[in-house]
């Protein structure tokens, strides 16, 4: 934790000298409670992202306009900032209703773009992903892209969480799939809290710390490198030698801190 400290502090420091980067923030399972999702909005800003990216579960049942009205509203300070993604979460039970809100996904529902140099996978994990699946063969070609790439979806492939890593058995295939391809991570949400987890040097975060009921540690992960529960956000910073990666509780306390680093691997 210290060191945690000194990094931060560093920081910090180095703001106050002039020093500037893109950052992207990421976060997600905002339902339940709109007041801490509303202390992110106002934390994250303070960062001046370039895109922010949620992990799904924005409302509580996704069956409403209002819902996604409420939502869009606590979310206006950050979207007159930077373009705004969320993934397709199990709580978007909707899903005309949910794309309508998110055009950008496309008819699909899931999609890819380019941002800071970085090929961003958005996935809808609450559709077929399986082998052989519309969507799996889509990003089966799309992992084809060179440039160093960061998947999103909302179910999480490795955790220790309530749901665990195997509610939709996707670790029997997606970190295979995903070792064709120049990704350095994969973010999810789900289990209301934070985990990095790490499989064949591709990093499994889930950070569903939003706004959703906490809650403990109740799987088997043997791949986990750090679990808290706490309500955070992730910021990314493209560095010429890999991604900086920081999570923050919403007093912008600094919670983990780590890199991700381009993969050796065979073509």
């Amino acid at each position: 934790m210290k060191q945690l400290r000194l990094i931060a502090l560093l920081l910090l420091l180095l703001s106050f000298a002039g020093v500037a980067w893109s950052q992207i923030a990421i976060y997600g399972d905002t339902r339940s409670h709109p007041e801490v999702h509303r202390k992110l909005i106002k934390s994250i800003t303070a960062h001046h992202p370039k895109l922010a990216i949620h992990t799904g579960d924005l409302n509580s049942k996704g069956v409403a306009q209002h819902e996604n009205d409420e939502t869009i509203q606590v979310v206006q300070p950050g979207t007159s900032l930077c373009p705004f993604y969320a993934v397709k979460g199990n709580h978007e039970k909707f899903r005309s209703l949910f794309l309508k809100n998110f055009p950008s996904l496309g008819e699909t529902g899931y999609t890819s773009f380019v941002a800071e140099g970085i090929r961003f996978y958005l996935l809808d994990s609450t559709s077929d992903l399986n082998p052989g699946s519309a969507q799996y063969m889509w990003l089966q070609g799309a992992l084809r892209d060179s440039l160093p790439g960061i998947v999103v979806l909302h179910h999480p492939v490795f955790s220790s969480g309530a749901h665990g890593g195997e509610e939709l058995g996707l670790q029997m295939f997606l970190p295979q799939l995903l070792q064709k391809g120049n990704i350095l991570a994969v973010f999810s949400g789900h289990d209301h809290d934070y985990e990095r987890s790490e499989y064949q040097g591709i990093q499994y975060i889930v950070t569903g710390g939003g706004g959703a009921p906490q809650r403990e540690k109740r799987s088997s992960n043997p791949y986990s490198k750090l679990f808290a529960i706490e309500y955070h956000y992730v910021i990314l910073t493209p560095l010429e030698d890999g991604i900086r990666a920081e999570v923050f509780t919403p007093d912008n306390e600094l919670l983990d801190s780590f890199m991700l680093h381009p993969r050796e691997k065979d073509r």
